[in-house]
């Protein structure tokens, strides 16, 4: 059984097609990135297989349950195994960062007391190398900040799965360094990511599928598996 899967998707706004067709299947601790032009689809077609946008037609599923038929309780359980960064970091500018932190874990752990989730917040924002007050609004952080705390926000409630759009755009190369360790580490205890990106250095720094999308479309799979099968071919043949 596949972790998620996309089934014939299609997803049009303002009648205009941004994913036409697509299928595509998500394994478990699998590493995989949707390449392409701006424009192409591939932040659409993650938003979809995160659950964040419904499609226009077709199906995904979580564990072979369609996203958009879930109950409450099914779907607070894809949220809490599930974290989405996004590109713009989308923190809750009313809230300062330690809201911004605690009201995730207050929504997935409701019997956690404070001081564990003091704990965590603290983990996780030393973690990102976050230094500034909590207290402090998402505006008066810089883009970089913001970025960290919205990284932060995607792990602390140590999810299955992640799933981050451009996530180390408007970063500097010290933190972009921390972030693909941070990455990492997380997948080598094979959990899940699935990560849009144009960001070479980050590409080439994790092994992963790589999904490229043309005008809405994919274009092309280049699969881990594949690559592995051809170098055990030739291995074998030496």
């Amino acid at each position: 059984m596949s972790l998620l899967k996309m089934i014939q998707v299609c997803y049009e706004d303002n009648d205009q097609k941004i994913i036409n067709n697509i299928s595509h299947y998500i394994e478990k601790s699998s590493v995989t990135a949707f390449l392409g032009k701006p424009g192409s689809g591939k932040s659409t077609a993650l938003k979809l297989l995160a659950g964040l946008i419904p499609p226009s037609s077709g199906t995904i599923t979580f564990e072979d349950k369609d996203i958009h038929s879930m109950n409450h309780k099914q779907n607070l359980d894809f949220r809490k195994r599930a974290a989405f960064m996004f590109q713009d970091s989308a923190l809750w500018a009313n809230q300062d960062i330690f809201h911004n932190l605690d009201l995730p874990l207050q929504l997935h752990f409701p019997d956690m007391g404070i001081k564990e989730r003091m704990a965590r917040i603290k983990k996780y924002t030393e973690l990102v190398e976050y230094t500034k007050q909590l207290s402090k609004r998402p505006a008066a952080l810089s883009i970089g900040e913001q970025k960290k705390i919205s990284f932060a926000r995607a792990l602390i409630c140590e999810p299955e799965i992640l799933f981050l759009d451009e996530p180390t755009e408007s970063i500097d190369d010290k933190t972009e360094e921390l972030f693909i360790s941070i990455l990492n580490d997380f997948i080598s205890e094979n959990k899940t990511v699935v990560f849009v990106s144009h960001d070479n250095h980050l590409i080439n720094s994790i092994l992963c599928d790589k999904i490229y999308f043309e005008d809405g479309e994919i274009k092309e799979k280049i699969l881990l598996d594949d690559i592995n099968q051809i170098d055990d071919y030739y291995e074998g043949d030496l």
